[in-house]
């Protein structure tokens, strides 16, 4: 009689943990079941396990849930539908349904110790102030899945006081990979493809700042692969409709491997190429103009050393980007090359050249190294790197002080070829960091920039000492 009651508390257990309330409901039948005397303490526990188990045995894995893509990791629930309180969340007992809030806030200082001519390097007509502080991102977002294979986002700026958006998108997950639809950024690059939360210095390098792709509205494939990625897009031009522009569109793909993956080390090779048509002004017969710019290594500043005047009369234009990047216990080294081919035409906007195509093009070389003994958070499945995670985390009470990254880079960036004579660019910049990893959502940048900007027979050069504060969840 006991094994049959047993094999019923079993089953209505399992019963139970299909539905939502799986935690509470199947607590209290096994109370009752003690109270009556039907079940020991421990055979109640032991049921409960039991019940787990097996629930757990008919999970079905999700589309990169086994190596961290984020939209399908599970959110560490013990029972039921549940609520995660650290990365706010809710998720149901099998993982296929789930809602979970992000969100980000940067706080960016900066000093700057400039020579006379980089205000003439920068064409700007206000004097660059000496200090600035701003809050450089304040994102608030939520992303979810629905019926275990449509993954879906929507995350929101602030910055500025001003409101606008960073992601919208819906995706369908399979098993080659998902294909999403939406706003969102375009696949070019390994540094741009990692998000600001996890890039190691302040700002992206020159050539990433600069020659970098946008978030557009579009489609796209990408395959989620534990060690290799591949993409291809189609997107269009702004979110923002106006009859007088017939808008451009982009076309894009990116690839990527890792010939060396260990939980140790891996080596990094990729590839991409983004083709964009311009668009065209129908009200004033001219394309659009085109910016590709770069600051000084913060935006506190905002000292627009390349890029300062727009690109006018491009008809079309293609980026192309190699990649390299390798990492060995705690150190890594990260590069790639950028190069923009522009076609002008005289007859359809401001162009004073001769030449009827423009090259820009810029390099970076950065390298890193854990103090404290933490590997750099590589993710070969999207060819960028993720969210880093502190051995120990800040806590003077057990002695512990989180994580610290001393890291160096080089880059550089020639935008001098331009459509108005004059107006073309060129910057270096020497940056050397120190990164202070807190718990993995608190963390702290510090970089000493020096940098020379150049723009037709007048050079200059200067300091910036920067510091931003960051908080996710």
């Amino acid at each position: 009689m006991m094994k049959k009651l047993n094999k019923l508390a079993i089953a209505v257990a399992i019963g139970l943990s299909s539905s939502i309330t799986l935690a509470s409901e199947t607590d209290r039948l096994m109370e009752l079941l003690v109270d009556k005397g039907i079940l020991t303490t421990e055979e109640a526990q032991a049921i409960r396990e039991e019940a787990r188990a097996d629930k757990e045995a008919e999970r079905v894995p999700l589309a990169g849930q086994e190596f961290g893509y984020e939209p399908t990791a599970p959110l560490s629930i013990d029972e039921g539908a549940g609520i995660h309180v650290r990365r706010f969340g809710v998720e149901t007992y099998d993982g296929s349904e789930r809602f979970r809030m992000r969100g980000r806030a940067q706080l960016d200082f900066a000093y700057q110790n400039f020579d006379d001519n980089m205000q003439a390097v920068a064409r700007q007509s206000n004097e660059f102030p000496d200090y600035g502080v701003i809050l450089r991102r304040v994102r608030l977002g939520a992303l979810g899945l629905m019926r275990e294979n449509w993954e879906w986002q929507i995350e929101i700026d602030f910055a500025e006081n001003e409101v606008d958006l960073a992601n919208v998108y819906m995706a369908y997950l399979s098993n080659h990979g998902r294909l999403a639809a939406g706003y969102f950024k375009e696949p070019f690059g390994m540094e741009y493809a990692t998000s600001s939360r996890y890039i190691s210095f302040i700002e992206r390098s020159v050539p990433g700042d600069a020659y970098k792709v946008n978030r557009e509205p579009g489609i796209m494939f990408e395959t989620i692969k534990p060690n290799w990625y591949w993409t291809i897009g189609l997107f269009g031009n702004d979110i923002e409709f106006d009859r007088e522009i017939e808008e451009g569109y982009a076309l894009n793909t990116r690839g990527s491997f890792a010939p060396v993956l260990t939980e140790t080390s891996y080596v990094h090779l990729g590839a991409g190429i983004n083709y964009r048509k311009n668009a065209f002004n129908k009200d004033t017969e001219e394309y659009e103009s085109v910016r590709l710019r770069a600051r000084e290594g913060t935006r506190a500043i905002d000292a627009r050393l390349i890029g300062r005047d727009d690109i006018e009369g491009v008809s079309d234009f293609t980026r192309m980007n190699l990649e390299f990047a390798a990492g060995f216990n705690s150190w890594w080294v990260q590069s790639e090359y950028y190069r923009v081919n522009l076609n002008l035409d005289p007859e359809k906007g401001d162009v004073r050249v001769d030449d009827d195509s423009l090259t820009l093009d810029g390099w970076y070389v950065q390298t890193g190294y854990f103090l404290t003994g933490e590997r750099r958070n590589y993710r070969a499945f999207s060819g960028d790197f993720g969210q880093q995670v502190p051995n120990a985390n800040f806590s003077p009470a057990e002695g512990t002080w989180g994580a610290f990254e001393v890291l160096f880079r080089y880059g550089i960036g020639d935008s001098r070829e331009h459509s108005r004579p004059g107006r073309g660019q060129k910057l270096e910049r020497y940056t050397a960091g120190l990164n202070w990893y807190m718990t993995p959502e608190v963390m702290a940048r510090f970089n000493i920039i020096y940098m020379e900007g150049e723009r037709d027979d007048i050079e200059g050069d200067g300091w910036v000492y920067g510091m931003r504060l960051q908080y996710m969840f």
